[in-house]
């Protein structure tokens, strides 16, 4: 779309090409328009609103824009179309009066302008076009001359165009946001379609989901249709985690996996915490004590709350290599104490590992014994 601002000059001194010298109060008019593509950010080809795409904008056929745009004006004299080469300067403003100077000043030296119509390249600068008004201020004087510039009023308004108002969006990213393409790399590759590289101490991409419903919609969505992840981590440092989850509300699970599957796992697991794996160490005397001595055997209670009440926990035990019961004669057994025998009556509703009767049936789990305890909660 062309739009044409009309600018009238009274007495200026104007000089052809040619040396011939202009009459005095002759005057002039310049009637100027912005055309082309102005673009805010280097960003792909913008399509749009498209009709078939209600859900979103689309990027495609990534070719990067720059920051210049053609300039089409027309420059007449006393009423005719002018001829021969003019100087114009273009200084960009943030206000139609007054305001502030944005980008780089552009001055064109000995611009042809030909029955009255000239054609420039102008480029403020990237810096320039944050998604606000601008309005550009013309100043014209003779070609070759070393005068100085007479300011042509008043200011022009930049218009928009699809470009412009499609990196406006892209400066905050207009939702529902859709993109897709191709690009070959190695499954560990650091670069990809979408790459953000954070050089600070933040979050590269975060996830917020703020609703609270009971959908159980993430944060963050992998999918993939190929013999990859969903969702890859990884972390080149020494002590680092590759993916971490962790959940602060009450009942809430760090992690969750289903699947034929559920599970698998490369390597050692390591358990960390001192509810899913922790140290029991038996105390025999005192009032810490932990054991409860009872017929043919001697039971030392794993008061733990991840399984205290728990009949279905799934607890594992393993004798530690420290404290003075290292080895025991017996074998030890883990079982649920639903009810608390006269012997140890705080003991209902707890785990407990013993030495079961038989050759040793008398042994005493020693004090300082430790036992290594994992929980699974079913």
């Amino acid at each position: 779309m062309l739009v044409r601002m009309i600018y009238t000059l009274a007495g200026a001194r104007l000089q052809r090409a040619g040396g011939v010298r202009m009459r005095r109060n002759r005057i002039i008019a310049a009637v100027a328009a912005g055309l082309g593509v102005i673009s805010l950010i280097p960003v792909a080809t913008a399509l749009g609103d498209d009709a078939n795409e209600p859900q979103g904008r689309s990027t495609e056929a990534a070719t990067a824009l720059g920051t210049s745009f053609t300039y089409q004006g027309r420059l007449t004299d006393a009423g005719s179309p002018a001829n021969g080469s003019y100087d114009l300067r273009f200084i960009l403003y943030d206000a139609d009066t007054a305001g502030a100077s944005v980008g780089t000043t552009q001055t064109k030296d000995d611009v042809v302008v030909v029955n009255g119509l000239f054609t420039t390249e102008l480029d403020f600068g990237a810096a320039a076009w944050t998604g606000d008004a601008r309005w550009v201020e013309i100043a014209v004087r003779p070609g070759s001359s070393s005068g100085t510039f007479t300011v042509l009023s008043p200011r022009q308004p930049i218009s928009p165009t699809p470009y412009a108002l499609f990196a406006k969006a892209a400066g905050g990213i207009a939702v529902p946001f859709a993109t897709s393409g191709s690009l070959a790399g190695a499954p560990a590759s650091t670069t990809g379609l979408f790459t953000v590289t954070q050089t600070g101490t933040g979050v590269a991409i975060a996830g917020n989901r703020t609703s609270t419903d009971v959908s159980e919609y993430p944060g963050v969505l992998g999918t993939n249709n190929g013999g990859g992840a969903g969702v890859q981590g990884e972390s080149t440092a020494a002590d680092g985690v590759g993916v971490r989850g962790f959940a602060v509300g009450a009942g809430g699970i760090g992690g969750e996996f289903s699947g034929e599957v559920g599970i698998k796992v490369d390597g050692p697991i390591m358990v960390a915490g001192d509810k899913s794996a922790f140290v029991h160490t038996t105390v025999n005397t005192g009032a810490g004590r932990t054991t409860c001595p009872e017929t043919n055997d001697t039971v030392t209670i794993l008061d733990n709350p991840l399984i205290n009440d728990d009949p279905d926990a799934l607890v594992f035990v393993t004798i530690g290599a420290t404290g003075g019961g290292f080895p025991l004669a017996s074998p030890v057994g883990v079982h649920y104490r639903p009810l608390a025998p006269a012997a140890c009556p705080d003991s209902a509703g707890r785990w407990g590992v013993y030495t079961p009767a038989g050759a040793s049936a008398s042994e005493t789990i020693p004090n300082g014994t430790d036992f290594n305890v994992l929980v699974i909660k079913q």
